[in-house]
């Protein structure tokens, strides 16, 4: 593991690919909406077909062993690029939504792979423990800034030049991140090889650890509860005829904000045990979302830009506790199998606005705000049954 030299430089290509990449995904994020939206002048189809892009975290278990098994850098890069093929067959097809929607599909393998390697497999390996929460800081706010960066230059390219022109966009920038990330050094894999059957194993014995299963059941009902929330914003938005220089521009005023919340994660209540400081920004969450809600465009403004600190300050917290506790040599598998229910949940969240997208007004968002509440409900009764001064117990099982 690479010390404050060794693993600096190494870090700077993590993060700057992270970004081109997350760039890409903000970008496709407004764009293809848009698109499938104006083929098919259906909110619900639109939702569902974005859906699909989430909807290969369900097998994040067998990528993350895939992960750990081979090279993280040529699995990275593999990755990027595959997504950028994805995205050039989708720009020689936007008129067909059926070939729009498996394109979406095939290229959320990739997307998968890259969240996974990039954000829990290659810092632990770059970087020192003592300095890993504020690396992970450091690229928590980078992304943040990306998805401004991809919403306002979709936006932008999009009004002035065209679908054809922005889907071309995005795969240029899929392909730029693939050849940055060459410059990672090799991370072959280290141990003895095991059978994909013992890696899933291994992942699903350290999800039942009560201190992770309370963790992953709030984080996956909070999931689908907001989710989806950009793209529904999107099409909400879209669909009353926004344009979409404009949308990109709210939205990217609200992750700005979120990347603060990202950056200024580590140091907001520091002295609460991460219990407390998770309830905490679920309470904040619940109450931006509240205000969301309200059946003004100013509301939705505001109640997002909430949203967006407090999960920003969230995510830090929560990557940083799974990459102190979990090995190294087991981050692909077992932060796989974590993501396959958390991050799994994103895609349902879209079929849950779907279905609310037959009620009208603020009765809209009420399923969302149910799950949110049981999210709160889930995570307080652990933090007041735990009765814990410190964060959650790092002691795990043996694989």
């Amino acid at each position: 593991m690479g010390g404050s030299d060794n693993g600096r430089d190494p870090l700077r290509v993590v993060i700057a690919t992270s970004v081109v990449s997350k760039v890409a995904d903000w970008q496709l994020g407004i764009v293809i909406p848009l698109v499938i939206l104006a083929h098919t002048g259906s909110v619900a189809m639109t939702l569902v077909a974005f859906a699909l892009r989430s909807a290969p975290y369900v097998a994040s278990p067998l990528l993350g062993s895939l992960i750990d098994r081979f090279d993280k850098r040529t699995v990275f890069v593999l990755a990027q690029l595959q997504q950028a093929l994805c995205l050039a067959l989708l720009a020689v097809m936007l008129s067909n939504p059926l070939a729009v929607a498996v394109l979406l599909l095939l290229s959320g393998f990739g997307g998968v792979v890259v969240t996974i390697t990039g954000q829990f497999v290659l810092i632990p390996k770059l970087v020192d423990s003592e300095r890993r929460e504020t690396a992970v800081a450091r690229l928590a706010s980078a992304i943040e800034l990306a998805k401004v960066v991809g919403l306002l230059l979709g936006g932008l390219v999009f009004s002035t030049l065209g679908a054809t022109t922005a889907s071309w966009c995005i795969t240029a920038l899929y392909a730029v991140a693939g050849l940055m990330a060459v410059r990672l050094p090799s991370i072959p894999t280290q141990g003895p090889r095991t059978r994909i059957r013992q890696d899933l194993a291994v992942g699903f014995r350290w999800l039942v650890r009560p201190a992770i299963l309370w963790l992953v059941v709030t984080m996956a009902l909070a999931n689908l509860a907001v989710g989806e929330l950009e793209t529904v914003l999107v099409t909400v938005f879209g669909d009353g005829g926004v344009d979409a220089l404009v949308i990109s521009v709210v939205l990217a005023a609200g992750l700005l904000v979120g990347a603060a919340g990202s950056r200024l994660g580590p140091h907001l209540w520091p002295s609460a045990t991460v219990e407390k400081r998770i309830l905490a920004f679920q309470l904040a969450s619940f109450g931006a979302l509240c205000v969301i809600a309200l059946p003004f465009t100013v509301a939705k403004i505001v109640g997002y830009t909430a949203i967006s600190f407090a999960l920003g300050a969230s995510n830090v917290a929560s990557i940083t506790y799974r990459q102190n506790t979990i090995p190294v040599e087991l981050a692909g598998r077992v932060n796989a199998v974590i993501r396959m229910f958390i991050t799994g949940a994103i895609p349902l969240s879209g079929f849950v606005y779907a279905w609310s997208s037959r009620l009208s007004g603020s009765w809209f968002w009420v399923p969302a705000l149910g799950l949110a509440a049981v999210s709160m409900a889930v995570w307080g009764f652990y933090t007041l049954r735990s009765g814990r001064t410190a964060g959650l117990d790092p002691a795990m099982p043996s694989p």
